[in-house]
């Protein structure tokens, strides 16, 4: 799926333009899309969630480098070579692997976020966990909010927003943040913990395959080798539920669950269910997307809003259940960030009702 050239939608100076020196808050304008996407990608992946709760704020720098570093990055690679969402939603399985099997090492620790207590450990490898941890990264780490910041600054949705400069900031940051979180985790968090040199080698080879594959594969969801008939899309509150059920679906192994589904076969089942959900969702969003004479930013919100009520409800009840002050804090900023997203839909389809009548000045 093949975004629109950076070069559409935009304007270019007049070449009769005065050269003046840029505006003051210019590169202020210019940085706002990167610095936005920055703050969005741990707000989404941890705020909300509950994981970087209210009482822990010194967390939110090193979240800040990684998820804000990884989402720049990887939106900028992608935006740059013209790919499309699923080479995003590769890459954020990319991210989810560094952090959480190289950094972090909690594909592999069974003691880590309770990983081994969701079942489904073989070879060294906390199965369950790892099926669960990938997509979230993927999806809610990454996809969320590049989708949020693109629907924020839609002139300048399929452009690049970092100059070199950028990039190497934010390539940095990500890095020294990524080494933060390991040392955090592997000197003081899970200090009796090391996963075998096999493992992080497997992983480290896996991760870099999907790069590969990400930047290589032309990636084609429909068939469009064929003519594809204008379709009807559903109504954006139909594709909100859509993402609230595939979303839930997800998160069902994290659930509590009867102890049978947490041992031998038997732990396949919520897998299976989670992934063929996911795959048939991804399979009608692509449709619509691609065929939908009526698909707009508004669907686009509406898929958002639908999947982050699934993290920000099991944030509230399972995250962060333990800690009065840290369910009270998620709870609020859920609130919060539900009603900014409501008002930015309404604003959404202002936006698309007025583009589909646009008045003519004489």
């Amino acid at each position: 799926m093949r975004e629109t050239p950076a070069s559409v939608g935009e304007s270019s100076p007049s070449a009769t333009s005065p050269a003046v020196g840029p505006h003051p808050s210019s590169r202020l304008h210019r940085l706002g899309p990167a610095l936005v996407l920055a703050v969005l990608a741990p707000v989404v992946a941890e705020l909300l969630f509950g994981a970087t709760p209210i009482t822990n704020p010194g967390a939110f720098l090193p979240d800040l480098a990684v998820y804000g570093g990884g989402a720049l990055l990887i939106r900028e690679v992608v935006r740059r070579r013209s790919l499309g969402w699923a080479s995003i939603i590769v890459l954020g399985v990319v991210f989810g692997i560094v952090e959480e099997g190289l950094a972090l090492e909690s594909l592999f620790n069974p003691d880590l976020f309770n990983a081994g207590a969701l079942g489904g450990r073989v070879l060294g490898v906390n199965w369950v966990w790892t099926q669960w941890t990938l997509g979230y990264h993927a999806i809610w780490s990454i996809s969320i909010p590049i989708l949020l910041a693109e629907l924020l600054f839609p002139a300048r949705r399929g452009r690049s927003w970092l100059g070199t400069t950028g990039l190497i900031v934010a390539a940095a940051a990500y890095v020294c943040g990524v080494a933060v979180l390991a040392a955090i985790f592997r000197f003081v968090v899970a200090a009796d913990f090391a996963a075998s040199p096999i493992a992080l080698a497997i992983a480290s080879l896996v991760a870099a395959l999907l790069v590969l594959l990400a930047l290589r594969w032309q990636w084609s969801p429909v068939d469009t080798a064929r003519p594809q008939p204008a379709r009807d899309v559903p109504s954006p509150v139909r594709v909100g539920l859509l993402a609230f059920v595939a979303a839930a679906a997800w998160f069902l192994p994290l659930v509590d669950l009867p102890q049978r589904l947490r041992a031998g076969g038997w732990v396949l089942v919520p897998m299976i269910v989670a992934l063929v959900v996911a795959a048939i969702a991804a399979r009608l969003i692509a449709r619509w997307a691609i065929t939908g004479k009526a698909w707009s930013d508004v669907h686009r919100l509406a898929l958002a809003i639908g999947a982050l009520l699934v993290s920000m409800l099991y944030g509230f009840f399972y995250v962060t259940s333990g800690n009065a002050v840290d369910q009270a804090g998620q709870a609020v900023a859920s609130i919060v960030a539900l009603t900014l997203l409501a008002l930015f839909a309404r604003t959404l389809s202002q936006r698309g009702v007025a583009e589909s009548h646009p008045t003519h000045e004489p």
